[in-house]
C-alpha cells in the first residue's frame, strides 16, 4: 500500500499530548494560493490546497504531497487519476481530431452513443449529447415539454439537478447557491415531492410501517402547488447533495405510477451515480422502474464535456422542433471526449467494476458504521456502493445538523492526506472504483484521527467564512 505524504507537520508537547497540526506550505505553494484567491472566481475550501497530478486514487499538491481522492475528481474518474488507457486514447484521438462542427457527426460520438444505451433497458435508444449535467437536465425538460405540450416541471425537496437558471429553478439545496436568484427562476418549476429521507422523515413517520406516506403525502401538495397538469417529474435516482437519501425499494416504482397517473414522464437525474458508482451501471437498477427518460454526466463523462440525456423515440420525435429540441451546443458533440468516454465505459464494463463498487462498498460502509458506532457526532451513515455519507451532528438523539463540526473534520482529515466533499453536516466518500481495500482502510483511519482532533476543538483560529462547505455561516469570523 502506497504511503500518503502528509501535508502538515505535528509536534508534541512536553507532557506527551498532542497538539495541533499545521499545513506546512511551501512559499511558492503559498504564492499560488494568493494569486488563485486574486484573479479566479470560484468556490473553494480553507485552505486552497493547490493539486498538479494525480495517478490512481492518489492527488498531489504542488508541494509533492499525496493525498487520496475520495471524490473520484467531483465524481467525475471512476478509473482515478491518469488511467494509461485513458491517457493513451487522448493523445491519439487529439493527434487526429479533436473538435468540429456540431451540426455534423463522428464516429467517436456514435459509438459512444451506441455504448451508452446498450447499457439501457430496452427502449432508451436515442441520446442528446450535452456538455454540463446542467444542460441535460434541461434538454430533459426541454424534451418533456416539447412532447407533452405541458408547462409544470415537478420536483423533489431536496433534490439538486445543476446550476443553471433552469434547473436551478427546479433545485432546492437552499442557501447561498439561490440567494437573489428568485427573479430569474422559472415560475412553472415546483419542488413538490417530499423526500424518502427516513432518517429525518419530512412527516414523522417510520419506515417500514408508513407504508412510504411520503408519496400520498407528495400527491396531496402536488395538487396544492401546481397547476396538476405536469410534463415531467425530476429525481434523482439517489438524492446525494440532499443527503445521500437512499429510497426504500417501493418509492421509484411509487414515483413512477404517480407520473403516469398525472400524465408526466418520468426524468431520473444519474448524474452522481453512473456508470457503476452504486454496484450498477445505472442507479435505477437496483429498483424495479424504468424512467422515460435518464441523464448522465460526471461519471460517465471521464472528466471531459459530455454529458447527456438519453429517452425513447417516440419522445424525442414527438418533441422535434418543440422547446428548442435537438439540442446542441458548440461542444456538445466532440470526438475527444466522446472517444474518451467511450473507452473508460468499456473498462468499467470490461473490469465488472460494478461487481467491484458493490464489494468495497461495503467495506468502506462497514468501517464508517464504526465510526457512527464510536462517536456521538457522527449521527448517520447512508449510501449505496462506493458512494457513501455520514451525517453529522451535534448528538444521536436530537440529529441537530452540525455543520461547524464536519467543516472541522474536513480540514482535519485533509492534514491527515484525505480529501473529500463536504457541504454544510453532510461529508460524502466518493473514491475511484480501482480503489484498494488497503486505501479504504487508510482513510478510515485517518477519518477517525480527523473526528478526534474535531472533538478535541481543532483546528484553532481558522477562519471558514470562505469555505465552499459554507459551514459557519456568513455571520462567523472563525471557529
Amino acid at each position: 500500500m502506497r504511503a500518503v505524504v502528509i501535508a502538515c507537520r505535528s509536534h508534541r508537547s512536553i507532557d506527551g499530548a498532542d497538539v495541533e497540526k499545521k499545513f506546512n506550505f511551501s512559499n511558492a505553494h503559498k504564492d499560488l494560493i494568493a494569486r488563485d484567491a486574486e484573479h479566479v472566481l470560484g468556490w473553494r475550501y480553507a485552505p486552497g490546497i493547490i493539486f498538479e497530478k494525480g495517478r490512481d486514487s492518489t492527488i498531489i499538491d504542488v508541494d509533492g504531497n499525496e493525498y487520496l481522492d475520495f471524490t473520484s475528481g467531483m465524481m467525475c474518474l471512476p478509473l482515478g487519476h491518469g488511467h494509461e488507457e485513458l491517457t493513451e486514447t487522448v493523445r491519439e484521438q487529439a493527434g487526429r481530431f479533436l473538435h468540429e462542427n456540431s451540426w455534423y457527426s463522428n464516429p467517436q460520438l456514435i459509438a459512444f452513443a451506441e455504448a451508452i444505451t446498450a447499457t439501457l433497458p430496452d427502449g432508451l435508444d436515442v441520446v442528446n449529447f450535452t456538455v454540463t449535467g446542467s444542460e441535460a437536465n434541461e434538454v430533459a425538460m426541454r424534451m418533456a415539454l416539447g412532447a407533452s405540450g405541458k408547462h409544470d416541471i415537478i420536483s423533489v425537496i431536496r433534490g439538486l439537478h445543476g446550476g443553471s437558471l433552469a434547473v436551478e429553478g427546479l433545485t432546492s439545496i437552499g442557501g447561498a447557491r439561490r440567494r437573489n436568484l428568485g427573479p430569474l427562476l422559472p415560475p412553472a418549476n415546483a419542488p413538490a415531492i417530499h423526500p424518502p429521507f427516513c432518517w429525518r422523515c419530512p412527516i414523522n413517520l417510520d419506515y417500514p410501517s408508513c407504508g412510504a406516506a411520503c408519496l400520498a403525502a407528495s400527491e396531496e401538495l402536488i395538487d396544492q402547488t401546481t397547476s396538476s397538469d405536469a410534463a415531467a417529474i425530476i429525481a434523482e435516482t439517489i438524492m446525494v447533495a440532499g443527503g445521500m437519501i437512499v429510497p426504500p425499494k417501493e418509492w421509484l416504482p411509487g414515483l413512477k405510477d404517480l407520473a403516469t397517473r398525472h400524465g408526466a414522464f418520468l426524468v431520473l437525474d444519474e448524474a452522481q451515480l453512473a456508470p457503476a458508482r452504486t454496484g450498477k451501471i445505472w442507479g435505477f437498477e437496483h429498483y424495479d422502474v424504468v424512467p422515460d427518460m435518464v441523464t448522465f454526466a460526471k461519471g460517465m463523462s471521464a472528466g471531459l464535456a459530455i454529458c447527456g440525456v438519453v429517452t425513447r423515440r417516440e419522445i424525442a420525435e414527438e418533441a422535434r422542433g418543440r422547446a428548442g429540441t435537438p439540442w446542441a451546443g458548440t461542444y456538445s458533440g466532440d470526438p475527444l471526449p466522446a472517444a474518451v468516454a467511450l473507452k473508460q465505459l468499456e473498462i468499467v464494463e470490461r473490469d465488472n467494476l460494478a461487481l467491484r463498487a458493490e464489494t468495497l462498498g461495503a467495506r468502506l460502509a462497514s468501517g464508517l458504521e464504526k465510526l457512527r458506532q464510536n462517536y456521538e457526532a457522527i449521527g448517520d451513515v447512508r449510501g449505496k456502493g462506493l458512494y457513501c455519507m455520514i451525517d453529522v451532528v451535534s448528538d444521536k438523539q436530537s440529529k441537530r445538523p452540525d455543520a461547524e463540526m464536519a467543516e472541522r473534520i474536513r480540514y482535519n482529515a485533509a492534514l491527515e492526506g484525505l480529501i473529500f466533499i463536504c457541504v454544510k453536516n453532510f461529508m460524502r466518500f466518493c473514491p475511484p472504483l480501482i480503489i484498494s481495500e488497503g486505501e479504504i482502510d487508510q482513510a478510515i483511519a485517518g477519518l477517525e484521527r480527523a473526528i478526534k482532533s474535531a472533538l478535541a476543538g481543532y483546528p484553532k483560529d481558522v477562519d471558514f467564512r470562505a469555505s465552499s462547505s459554507l459551514a459557519a455561516g456568513q455571520e462567523r469570523a472563525s471557529i
